[in-house]
């Protein structure tokens, strides 16, 4: 495996230093952003590199399960009941202690490298998950207990999870859904990075400063019993144009306010361009043969490859 985590493989403490693989969660409170086009590129581009990338699907909207495997492909992964809706409910429903090794799927990436195909795995999602959290937090609640409760046991079981993905792997991908659920505000409190895509326009930005004040910054943070945050988020401008004077102008506010001396988040200076090749990489029916990596990503393959090798230089800064 390529080197990317720098320590043995193994499990982390909650909230103290990592071990083994190295995680990352993709996040932001508002859709439509580029969270699960940033996850593909991070994946595919890390897998290219030569490392042994899992994907773990957070969002009941399964675009990244999609994005990886074609329609008759993720039925049959959901029929065979290989999903972190599966996982969660078997684990925080009805005390199944299955390891999350039987919920991935292998090889789930069809893009192409010197003729093999790039190693990635997934543990896809399922529309299920979002009626799995209601339905968690009526069955706490019929016990009397509250939110926390619910935070607490979802660390646990995503805590013992990445225990066996760092060891398995040297990039772990946390997709995650709009908003603030209690499992994309754990996956943010055991990931080692926080990338949150964002583009530079007005309504962007303002819910960028909502995300970050919700997690990052409100008096919950300080209460909750969940650890905390291990590093400030990453803003990573997605769907930039180039051309537009708000976008232009709404970087140079957000890289101004990043590097005062109080700055409450980072900036990744690579920018994600809105290019046709991008959207076109983002549909897996638009390649019905297995692709090259280069094929594939076409002329946004730089931007992929500048996007990991920031990445990597992050995570071990």
């Amino acid at each position: 495996m390529a080197e990317v985590g720098g320590a043995e493989a193994g499990g982390a403490d909650p909230g103290g230093a990592a071990a083994g693989g190295q995680v990352i969660a993709v996040a932001n409170m508002k859709g439509g952003v580029g969270k699960t086009t940033t996850v593909v590129m991070l994946a595919e581009g890390f897998a290219e590199q030569g490392a042994r990338v899992a994907v773990v699907d957070l969002d009941a909207q399964a675009n990244a399960s999609y994005c990886f495997a074609h329609d008759d492909e993720l039925r049959a992964i959901l029929d065979r009941r290989q999903s972190v809706t599966s996982f969660l409910a078997d684990r925080l429903l009805y005390g199944d202690r299955t390891s999350i090794a039987q919920y991935i799927t292998p090889s789930i990436c069809h893009v192409m490298k010197a003729g093999e195909e790039l190693a990635i795995d997934m543990v896809v999602a399922s529309p299920r998950l979002r009626l799995l959290e209601r339905e968690i937090v009526l069955r706490l609640a019929e016990k009397n207990y509250g939110l926390r409760s619910l935070e607490g046991q979802s660390l646990k079981v995503l805590d013992e999870a990445l225990a066996y993905l760092r060891a398995h792997y040297d990039v772990v991908l946390f997709d995650c859904a709009p908003g603030i659920s209690a499992f994309t505000e754990v996956a943010i409190r055991l990931a080692d990075m926080v990338i949150v895509p964002t583009i530079p326009d007005y309504l962007s930005t303002l819910g960028f400063d909502a995300f970050r004040a919700s997690v990052w910054e409100n008096a919950h943070v300080t209460r909750s019993t969940l650890p905390q945050p291990r590093r400030r988020p990453l803003v990573l401008a997605s769907r930039v144009h180039a051309q537009k004077i708000q976008h232009r102008d709404t970087l140079i506010s957000l890289r101004d306010e990043a590097e005062e001396a109080d700055a409450v988040y980072e900036m990744f200076d690579t920018e994600v361009r809105n290019l046709a090749a991008i959207e076109r990489a983002m549909d897996p029916e638009n390649f019905p043969y297995a692709p090259s990596f280069e094929q594939k990503w076409y002329n946004a393959v730089d931007s992929v490859r500048d996007l990991v090798n920031e990445t990597r230089r992050r995570l071990h800064g």
